[in-house]
C-alpha cells in the first residue's frame, strides 16, 4: 500500500478546512451547515446505500461483532482503571471512557476506509460505525447519566436519524433502487467524505485547544494506538483476516469523535476534557495513522 497516496489526501482536506476556517472564509454559520449536511443527510444516505447493499452474510458474521465489541469492552475496563489511577473529578469519569473507544468512525472513519481498501470497503465500514455509534448513545449515555448530577433524560436512539437509515437499508435490502432514486443518493455519498474531513479540519480551529493534557495525552494513547492493538490481537487470535479485519483496525483507530463533546454537554459534565481529547487527539492522529496502515 502506498501510504502517501492514503495521507496525503485525508490530512491536506483537514489542513484546507482548519485554514478555510482561520482566514475567514469558513464562518460559524457555514461549519455548522457543513456538520450538518454531513451528519444528518451525507453519513445517513452513506449508510442507508451501504446496508442496503451489503449482503446479509456480512451483517450475521460474528467476527463483525467481535472484532468492534470485545474491543471495546477491554477499553473500558482500561479507561476506568486509568480514570481512578489519575484520580480524575467524578465529572470527568464518563467523559474520559467515552472518549478512549468512540473515535470519528464517520467523518474519519469512511474516507480513510475508501483511500485505504477502495469504496468496496465501504458497506462493512458504515455497518461498523453504526454498531459503535449504537453502543455510545445506549452504553455511553446510560454512563454519562449515572455520573451526572443534572436531571436530564437519556438520548433516544430514534432521534438520531443514522439508525433510521440502518434500519431502511436493511428492511429495502430485497428490493432494487430505481436508477433515478439511486443517482441522487451516489451523488450525496460522493460528496460526503470530502466535506467531512473540510468539517473536521474547520472543528479543529473552531473548538481550539483545551487543558487536561495529562488525561488528554492517555485519552489518545489508549484511543490511537492501544485500541487498533487490541483490534489486530483480537483478529489474529480469532484466525480473522481480509476486509473484516482492516476495516475493523481502521475504524477504531480513528482519532476522538465530536460526538463524545455533545454527550458531555447533554449531561453537565467535563465538555472541556472531550473537546480537548477531539482536537489533541486528531491532529496527533498525523502520527499515529502511517503506524496502524502498516498493521493492515
Amino acid at each position: 500500500m502506498d501510504l502517501l497516496s492514503v495521507i496525503v489526501p485525508i490530512f491536506g482536506l483537514i489542513a484546507v478546512g482548519w485554514l478555510l476556517k482561520a482566514i475567514g472564509l469558513f464562518p460559524r454559520w457555514l461549519v455548522k451547515a457543513l456538520n450538518d449536511y454531513v451528519y444528518y443527510v451525507g453519513i445517513t444516505v452513506i449508510t442507508f446505500l451501504s446496508l442496503h447493499d451489503v449482503s446479509y452474510s456480512l451483517l450475521l458474521d460474528p467476527m463483525v461483532y467481535a472484532l468492534t465489541v470485545l474491543p471495546i469492552a477491554a477499553v473500558v475496563l482500561i479507561a476506568f482503571a486509568a480514570a481512578r489511577l489519575m484520580k480524575l473529578e467524578k465529572a470527568a469519569v464518563p467523559v474520559f471512557v467515552i472518549c478512549a473507544f468512540f473515535g470519528n468512525t464517520g467523518y474519519i472513519g469512511f474516507p480513510l476506509n475508501i483511500a485505504a481498501q477502495g469504496r468496496e470497503s465501504l458497506a462493512l465500514t458504515a455497518f461498523v460505525s453504526t454498531i459503535y455509534t449504537v453502543i455510545v448513545f445506549t452504553f455511553g449515555a446510560y454512563l454519562c447519566q449515572r455520573y451526572s448530577d443534572k436531571e436530564k433524560k437519556g438520548l433516544r436512539l430514534h432521534t438520531i436519524p443514522v439508525f433510521w437509515a440502518a434500519a431502511a437499508g436493511i428492511l429495502l435490502s430485497f428490493v432494487a433502487l430505481p436508477e433515478i432514486v439511486r443517482l441522487p443518493l451516489v451523488l450525496i455519498e460522493d460528496s460526503t467524505s470530502p466535506l467531512a474531513l473540510l468539517a473536521t479540519g474547520a472543528m479543529i480551529s473552531a473548538i481550539g485547544m483545551k487543558e487536561n493534557l495529562k488525561p488528554i495525552g492517555a485519552i489518545s494513547a489508549i484511543k490511537l494506538l492501544l485500541m487498533p492493538a487490541i483490534v489486530a490481537v483480537t483478529a489474529v487470535a480469532a484466525g480473522v483476516s481480509g476486509t473484516v479485519y482492516r476495516t475493523s483496525v481502521l475504524e477504531a483507530a480513528t482519532p476522538v469523535g465530536v460526538t463524545n463533546t455533545v454527550l458531555a454537554q447533554q449531561f453537565g459534565l467535563d465538555e472541556r476534557l472531550a473537546s480537548g481529547a477531539v482536537v489533541i487527539s486528531t491532529l496527533l492522529f498525523f502520527l499515529t495513522m502511517p503506524l496502524v496502515l502498516l498493521l493492515i
